[in-house]
């Protein structure tokens, strides 16, 4: 299910800010020789694209412009059901105000009930010119939608949430936050978020993006290629505030993170839930502890406790968490299954399997050395990577 791509940063050189070879190099007395993870980049860059997702620049047995409402892109997607299950076939939406009722679990859906499961390649749908000519007037919702891929629609500074989705992704985009749930009708499963950004960030008692099951489960959901910031919860506050986190009622199985860049938030950068299994850092940054407010300082009224954010929050879990070629600035307690060439500045760490290096001077990386690992996603460096 994976679209991701690894890479060298000498082949992202044309596509990412020129940093000094130094930025580059592993924190000063931690190796003899520089770890080869510590050489590459993480997060948004142009290269990953939705599963069986047709790209621009292929060839299309059938494509459809419609204007830019919710009832003609779903009928646009209903007009597909039956025609060329395994071609490739697209949807362009027309420049102009997409409307929101809100991005709660329970808020009236804009798009509901389209799209059809084992197609051979998804619908792709897409602004016909460019991110930027398609807004939002609020947050939304889209319920069980499935064999669909929309890449490009920027809902920022709105946020989404998607319940019952199947075999869908949402793709280049850039966002207030990215949410997922399920319900007795719907569960989600075979669902990817790629290259989807949140540079920013606030004073809120909300986590950033959040995966809930109520009724039925998660199975096989993918965060590739994304972006997001630190959360900071106001003083006075009781909010338990993380950047990214697995809640709910029900199992989630298969929670993939690759090659995404995550800021801690006030608790942690990701928590899990004990229902989850199966979840796997693959090449990714998490930065938290002091570290994090390199690039997102404490705003004015935020609250931070004596005890710096974690990276992973796995306390209470055993055999949840696995990582591979990742890492992570910042603790990650629980006992993990599994963790390949990853590297932490956390002293005490536990693992089934293989086990995390330990290197200190990770705790006194510089902004530099996040700006070569992963450039601040400004609109500009996302219109230059993204080419839409």
């Amino acid at each position: 299910m994976s679209a991701i791509t690894r890479r060298s940063f000498v082949g992202l050189l044309s596509a990412i800010p020129v940093v000094a070879a130094s930025a580059l190099a592993a924190p000063q007395g931690a190796f003899a020789a520089t770890p080869s993870v510590y050489s590459t980049t993480f997060g948004p860059d142009g290269s990953h694209w939705p599963s069986r997702t047709p790209r621009p620049t292929d060839t299309f047995v059938k494509t459809i412009e419609c204007d830019c409402t919710w009832a003609a892109i779903g009928n646009a997607i209903t007009s597909l059901k039956d025609v060329a299950k395994n071609e490739n076939v697209r949807i362009l939406v027309r420049p102009g105000r997409l409307a929101g009722n809100g991005a709660g679990s329970s808020v009236r859906p804009v798009l509901e009930r389209v799209g059809q499961l084992g197609r051979g390649r998804r619908v792709l749908v897409m602004p016909r010119d460019g991110s930027q000519s398609i807004t939002f007037d609020a947050s939304l919702r889209l319920d069980r939608v499935f064999g669909v891929s929309f890449v490009g629609f920027w809902t920022f500074p709105f946020s989404l949430v998607l319940t019952g989705a199947s075999d869908f992704s949402w793709a280049w985009s850039k966002g207030r936050a990215f949410n997922v749930s399920t319900n007795e009708l719907a569960a989600v499963s075979d669902f990817e978020f790629v290259e989807c950004v949140t540079p920013e960030s606030q004073l809120t008692e909300s986590d950033a993006w959040a995966t809930r099951t109520a009724g039925s489960t998660v199975t096989n959901l993918s965060i590739v290629g994304c972006y997001v910031a630190s959360m900071y919860k106001p003083a006075g506050s009781a909010a338990h505030l993380d950047t990214v986190q697995l809640s709910g009622t029900h199992a989630l199985k298969n929670v993939v993170v690759e090659d995404s860049v995550i800021f801690a938030s006030t608790n942690a950068g990701f928590i899990p839930t004990e229902l989850a299994g199966g979840v796997r850092f693959e090449h990714s940054l998490v930065v938290a502890g002091a570290t994090m407010m390199k690039r997102y300082p404490l705003p004015a009224g935020a609250k931070m406790s004596t005890n710096y954010p974690q990276a992973a929050n796995g306390s209470g879990t055993n055999g949840v968490l696995s990582a591979r070629d990742s890492i992570m600035i910042g603790s990650v307690p629980g006992v993990w299954a599994a963790v390949e060439n990853s590297f932490t500045p956390a002293a005490k760490t536990y693992a089934n399997s293989g086990g995390w290096t330990y290197d200190p001077t990770l705790s006194e990386v510089s902004s530099a050395w996040l700006d070569a690992r992963t450039p601040t996603p400004t609109d500009e460096y996302l219109r230059t990577v993204w080419k839409m």
